[in-house]
């Protein structure tokens, strides 16, 4: 009887086997060894408002170096299978629920040629390649049936959107449409901390991106023009994790720059997006409301192939990375040791099942890989498992966590038992104090660590891994400080300009009988006009010889040694009855000064100094206790607080002044105004480069008249009644600052531990 019970088992086990092996076939061609010819073989299934149900004219158009297939319809596709197969180079598109036109259709470029069949489901699109592997190629959905676009440049490049076409209309020659500058994704990482989860998002600079949620389910991060690796193209199985986050999607938006993130979380969840440095950060928390606005997020209306998508590598957070071959399972009520061992001889595995591991499942899988497979079996009936080689232990869960305790509990009783050991360890450029706290995190509960100040020395007691712990944290630590050379440039430039033209003219005329010209009047028999505009300050150069010269105009420009020139004029009558004097005078002032000031100082890694060269200049007060006198400051100074980064550049908090006594401009009791000239800011400057932290230009431009009324307007002749004065002042400061890594050999940031260290911790 127990022979025969035996004997059935056996017979289940190995129609189980035979089973899964047959329905795994087909899902897991890309991967098994038996059937090389397939490349890639999927399945996209999307909803359609207007199902196709007829097939269309087939057309094949190149342009710059691609095939644009164009396969017609009328209407949109739902459900396209998508199987890539070499030996030869060949496409082929499954149309389900779709037919009509059956025959083929010339190539051109890349593409030999186009055939159309007919399939039990509907019909086959079989897009057959020049080559001998089938170029990078781009499947877009429209409305009117499909386009698949076969070119190497068809990542740079998309087709602009075509337009509906009815059959008996010539297809469009297609466009190309240059892509827009993508922002790199470097890497998308995920990990899980205390039942919370960060989804880390690396990129090159900024991108603009938003976040929705279709469902309670469902969080959906968009990047726009971004670029997606081949590799970073896969989904993610973080259910094992604990997370509220149980599946992580990344894949490109096709005919489109951008790329989705879908992340697959309980119902409940909190999800919160902050933007650091180069890297979005993705938070997910326990239940709550959800801050995120709810945005219906748009289906994919088509999808992207690349072979290479299959060799998509995990990053340092991926611990569930499945990559077994893929298999189907259908099975009810099947005893799970059975279903264990199917499993052991699909994956070529040593599966230890303990005797405590009962029960039957029920289970339905389709094209899932079979490590996968495995941890959702197990995940389903409390079990866990333990990998060690080649074989894989099975034990329920609680099993395995009190193994584990036990171990760590003989990990800490041997630990115990162990003699503690004394190591001296020397600090060379950290205060050996500032590393004890350090230190303690390392030390088990027994360790100690005490300083001595005079010799600059840790003091570590504790068992020998612990010791050696500690040795690598202060090798780590213990590093050269980076020394900073800081060189500033305080450029000032002046240039000014002034122009003056003036005149200066008047004179007299008597009528009289001592001239010998009377009126003839009884009254008035004697007459005389004169100007009367003269000023005892008033230049007269060139005037000499003659009496007062009565200036009826009184304008003159400031001339003399180096300043201008003027011209004088003497007219009169030889009696002296009528004088006229006149004095042009004109003058041009241009100059530029330009002053470089560059203050330099060296200083260590956060610490602040300061360099600072000028006058005091005393300031006198006087009140009822006497006279106090003060001093003010006038000076160039340099002040500035480095940090370097790990990247090797230098965040300063700078403060340049230079502060300049300004003699045009005083105080009562003489004493000189302060001109201040000031920068203070905080700046990142790589190490060498010299940046503009400000600078600051002004310009006075002035232009007066001085005028006799009504006269000065006359034309031409209005010269005569006014003066003209021109100024043009301009200033321009600029502050340059210049970083430099002193001794950038000698001082690491942060060390590398050794291997041998990674081991110990």
């Amino acid at each position: 009887m127990r022979a025969a019970v035996r004997r059935d088992k056996r017979m289940a086990t190995a129609m189980l086997i035979a089973a899964v092996l047959l329905a795994a076939a087909p899902a897991a061609r890309a991967d098994a060894p038996a059937d090389p010819n397939v490349v890639l073989s999927r399945e996209d299934v999307a909803e359609v408002k207007h199902p196709a149900r007829h097939l269309g004219r087939v057309t094949v158009s190149a342009k710059d170096g691609m095939v644009l297939v164009h396969v017609g319809a009328d209407g949109e596709m739902g459900r396209i299978g998508i199987l890539e197969l070499r030996n030869p180079a060949r496409l082929a598109l499954d149309l389900q629920g779709v037919t009509g036109r059956f025959g083929n259709a010339a190539g051109a470029l890349l593409v030999k040629g186009v055939r159309i069949g007919k399939t039990d489901s509907g019909s086959r699109v079989v897009i057959d390649a020049q080559g001998e592997t089938m170029p990078r190629y781009r499947i877009v959905r429209v409305g009117s049936g499909v386009d698949v676009l076969v070119g190497e440049r068809s990542v740079a490049q998309q087709p602009a959107p075509t337009p509906a076409r009815a059959e008996a209309t010539a297809p469009e020659t297609p466009r190309i449409a240059a892509a827009p500058k993508a922002v790199q994704v470097r890497a998308v990482d995920l990990r899980t901390i205390e039942n919370r989860t960060e989804v880390l998002v690396a990129l090159d600079e900024a991108v603009r991106f938003e976040v929705s949620r279709p469902d309670a389910t469902t969080s959906i991060l968009t990047l726009h023009d971004a670029a997606l690796p081949d590799r970073l193209e896969r989904n993610l199985d973080s259910s094992s994790l604990g997370g509220p986050v149980s599946m992580l999607s990344t894949y490109r938006v096709p005919g489109g720059f951008d790329v989705k993130v879908v992340a697959t979380v309980a119902k409940g969840t909190l999800d919160e997006m902050t933007a650091q440095r180069g890297t979005l950060v993705w938070k997910f928390g326990g239940p709550g409301p959800v801050a995120q606005a709810t945005v219906p997020a748009p289906k994919a209306a088509a999808m992207a192939s690349d072979a290479r998508a299959a060799n998509s590598q995990a990053n340092v957070y991926d611990t569930a990375n499945y990559n077994g071959r893929k298999v189907d399972f259908n099975v009810k009520d099947i005893d799970i040791k059975n279903l264990l061992g199917a499993i052991a001889e699909i994956s070529k595995k040593n599966i230890i099942v303990a005797d405590d591991v009962k029960g039957s499942v029920t289970i339905k899988l389709r094209n899932v890989p079979w490590d996968q497979a495995l941890d959702i079996i197990l995940k389903s009936k409390g079990l866990g498992r333990e990998d060690v080689g080649n074989i894989i232990r099975v034990a329920p869960i609680e099993t395995l966590r009190a193994e584990q305790k036990s171990a760590a509990e003989a990990f800490r009783n041997r630990q115990a038992a162990e003699p503690l050991k004394v190591r001296l360890i020397p600090v060379n450029y950290a205060r050996a104090e500032q590393l004890t706290t350090q230190l303690k995190d390392t030390l088990s509960e027994r360790g100690t660590v005490s300083v001595d100040t005079r010799t600059n020395t840790l003091i570590v007691k504790d068992v020998q891994d612990a010791l050696l712990r500690a040795e690598g944290v202060v090798r780590n630590l213990d590093t050269q400080t980076p020394e900073v050379l800081i060189e500033a440039r305080i450029v000032e430039a002046a240039t000014s300009f002034a122009r003056q033209a003036g005149i200066q003219w008047g004179g007299n005329i008597s009528m009289a009988p001592t001239f010998g010209n009377p009126t003839g009047l009884i009254f008035p028999n004697i007459l005389a006009v004169a100007g009367a505009a003269d000023d005892p300050s008033a230049p007269t150069a060139g005037l000499q010889g003659i009496g007062p010269p009565n200036f009826a105009v009184n304008m003159p420009a400031p001339i003399g040694i180096n300043n201008g020139g003027g011209l004088g004029f003497v007219f009169g009558s030889a009696g002296g009855a009528a004088n006229l004097n006149l004095r042009l005078s004109a003058a041009e002032n241009s100059g530029t000064i330009k002053t470089i000031s560059s203050p330099r100082v060296v200083t260590v890694d956060n610490v602040d100094a300061s360099i600072s060269q000028g006058v005091s200049i005393p300031f006198s007060q006087t009140s009822a206790a006497g006279v106090a006198t003060s001093f003010i400051e006038a000076r160039l100074e340099l002040r500035v607080t480095p940090h370097v980064t790990q990247e090797g550049s230098i965040q300063m908090k700078i403060n340049a002044t230079n502060n300049q006594p300004n003699p045009q401009l005083t105080g009562s009791n003489g004493q000189p105004s302060i001109s201040r000239r000031e920068a203070k800011t905080e700046v990142l400057v790589r190490d060498g480069e010299t940046t503009v932290i400000g600078g600051i230009y002004t310009r006075r431009n002035s232009e007066a008249w001085n005028e006799v009324p009504v006269l000065s307007k006359i034309p031409v002749l209005g010269w005569l009644f006014k003066k003209k004065a021109v100024t043009d002042d301009r200033t321009e400061l600029l502050v340059f600052i210049t970083p430099r890594i002193v001794n950038r050999s000698q001082s690491v940031v942060a060390a590398a531990p050794s291997a041998a260290d990674e081991g110990k911790q």
